[in-house]
């Protein structure tokens, strides 16, 4: 009788091992590197994130090691172009709130304004302006306009038209944007006498200028030897050559 085959064996299945996991940053790594993401210097982030050093030999050892570990300097650039957009977004939302300052007007937080006195419009004036608008005449120019008791009437014989001079304090939730960019404070004497305080218009002019500089993009001179042949002596290959010089 013929011999049965041998039964075939499959191979086991090849595991593929798994990916070993970074190990993850302790609380000082990951502190040390969002400091330096968030644009600290090396020394002041190693304070901020809580390390220790015995003298300043130990501290710049210690930075110097932080800095050469991969998974640190891998956090920094991950967290580096968020904190950059957020200190952009600052600036920009600081810049604003101060043009807004530079540009906002005094006189809508306090103004002088001239009311008329206590004898400027009596009930007897106010009814015989009335009466001499309201009279017929020939020609409708020659009418006198309406009183307007607001203002300090002209033939006044208390004021003579001067009316009283006054402060004039408007409520701060009546303030636009402006009007609370400018306000800074307010206070009141044991007289009742308010005094309103502003933001300098001047400091802030001086701060958005700052600011503004940093976006402006700085030139730099450099003084380079160079021979230069005459135009008239150079071909097309000695002429592309030197314009590829003054860009390396």
């Amino acid at each position: 009788m013929d011999a049965l085959p041998a039964p075939t064996v499959a191979a086991p299945p090849t595991v593929e091992p798994l990916p070993l996991m970074p190990r993850p940053l302790s609380r000082r790594q990951e502190n040390y590197a969002r400091c330096v993401a968030a644009g600290m210097s090396y020394a002041e982030a190693f304070r901020q994130a809580g390390c220790v050093a015995g003298s300043a030999g130990s501290q710049s050892g210690q930075i110097a090691v932080m800095n050469r570990e991969p998974r640190i300097r891998a956090r920094i650039a991950q967290l580096r172009p968020a904190a950059d957009a957020e200190a952009v977004s600052t600036i920009a939302e600081r810049m604003a709130w101060l043009r807004m300052i530079v540009n906002a007007d005094p006189e809508e937080l306090t103004r002088v304004v001239r009311s008329p006195c206590d004898l400027c419009w009596t009930d007897s004036s106010i009814a015989a302006a009335y009466s001499a608008h309201f009279a017929p005449c020939e020609f409708l120019e020659a009418r006198p306009a309406l009183p307007d008791p607001t203002k300090p009437a002209p033939d006044c014989p208390h004021c003579r038209g001067r009316g009283i001079m006054h402060v004039e304090i408007t409520p701060t939730d009546e303030l636009s944007t402006a009007g609370r960019a400018l306000y800074k404070s307010a206070s009141q004497d044991k007289d009742g006498v308010i005094k309103v305080e502003m933001q300098s218009k001047a400091d802030a002019a001086e701060m958005l200028n700052k600011l503004q500089s940093a976006y402006v993009t700085r030139s730099l001179n450099l003084n380079a030897n160079v021979a230069i042949h005459a135009a008239r002596d150079a071909d097309p290959a000695a002429a592309l050559k030197l314009f590829e010089a003054f860009g390396s």
